[in-house]
């Protein structure tokens, strides 16, 4: 069963919006053209999940799947924020499609949907993040990765990819573009605000190479997402806990993960 957290968001619409948030789902599943590496490993991730969910009822799958069923039965827009999948294999990109398949949802990507490890490792080749980049949007090509906006009752519903702890210059300039029409705007990514490899300054990782330009064009999302009073919220994942936080007055909102059951129905009114 489905553990739903209600968020209501007061913005005087004249006929409310309902959202369904889900993120970080950490589907684990392999096929026989994997390595028999990733073959073993997602047998021990498996495990992992269960232990950290405390052995729940129903498989990632299973959550997900009863997930939409409860975004449609609302009339609920599903929004989802990443990690739907635990490491970046052949059985988990077709899961993935299959799951998506004829879906009405707006998605980002996280940090796992670009791992072929659990981390981004010093073992991984040179230029992995610009290779996982060019490859994600050549296989999801479903969705931009990047940015979407959907305007529905008078709000802006965006968007905007940080998976990789910084925000690209495309997603920032799609940003600042779209609040030019001057409605309120709530930004669904995967990381928090908050979150310490999102703030930093200058390239974290060695095969994650981002220039001091781009870090700076990151942190200029970063400012406008805490301060414009346009921007009313922000709601994001990767924590796997869900909570409130506030960053100079404003509230923004971690769900925890759908591998738990947990889920969140925002309903603007």
């Amino acid at each position: 069963m489905l553990d739903v957290i209600k968020t209501t968001l007061k913005l005087g619409l004249e006929n409310p919006v309902k959202i369904l948030h889900i993120t970080d789902v950490h589907i684990c599943e392999v096929s026989p053209l994997d390595e028999p590496w990733q073959q073993e490993l997602m047998k021990e991730r498996i495990g992992v999940f269960q232990r950290e969910a405390n052995f729940p009822e129903k498989t990632p799958e299973e959550f997900y799947r009863e997930a939409v069923a409860f975004a449609k039965e609302q009339g609920a827009l599903l929004v989802v924020t990443g990690d739907v999948y635990d490491v970046h294999t052949k059985g988990n990109l077709k899961k993935f499609k299959e799951l998506i398949r004829g879906e009405d949802m707006m998605y980002s990507p996280g940090g796992h949907e670009y791992q072929y490890q659990i981390v981004r490792t010093l073992e991984e080749p040179d230029g992995y993040g610009a290779k996982m980049e060019k490859q994600l949007k050549e296989e999801i090509d479903e969705f931009n990765l990047d940015f979407e906006c959907r305007t529905i009752g008078g709000v802006n519903i965006i968007t905007a990819n940080n998976a990789l702890d910084y925000y690209p210059d495309y997603t920032v300039n799609k940003f600042e573009e779209t609040l030019k029409n001057g409605l309120p705007t709530i930004v669904f990514s995967h990381d928090p605000l908050d979150d310490k490899l999102l703030n930093k300054r200058e390239a974290y990782h060695e095969n994650v190479k981002i220039t001091k330009q781009e870090y700076e064009i990151s942190h200029r999302m970063l400012k406008e997402l805490i301060a414009k009073p346009q921007v009313v919220t922000t709601f994001t994942g990767h924590h796997h806990i869900s909570r409130d936080y506030e960053i100079e007055g404003k509230t923004h909102y971690i769900t925890g993960g759908l591998f738990k059951g947990v889920c969140r129905l925002i309903e603007i009114i």
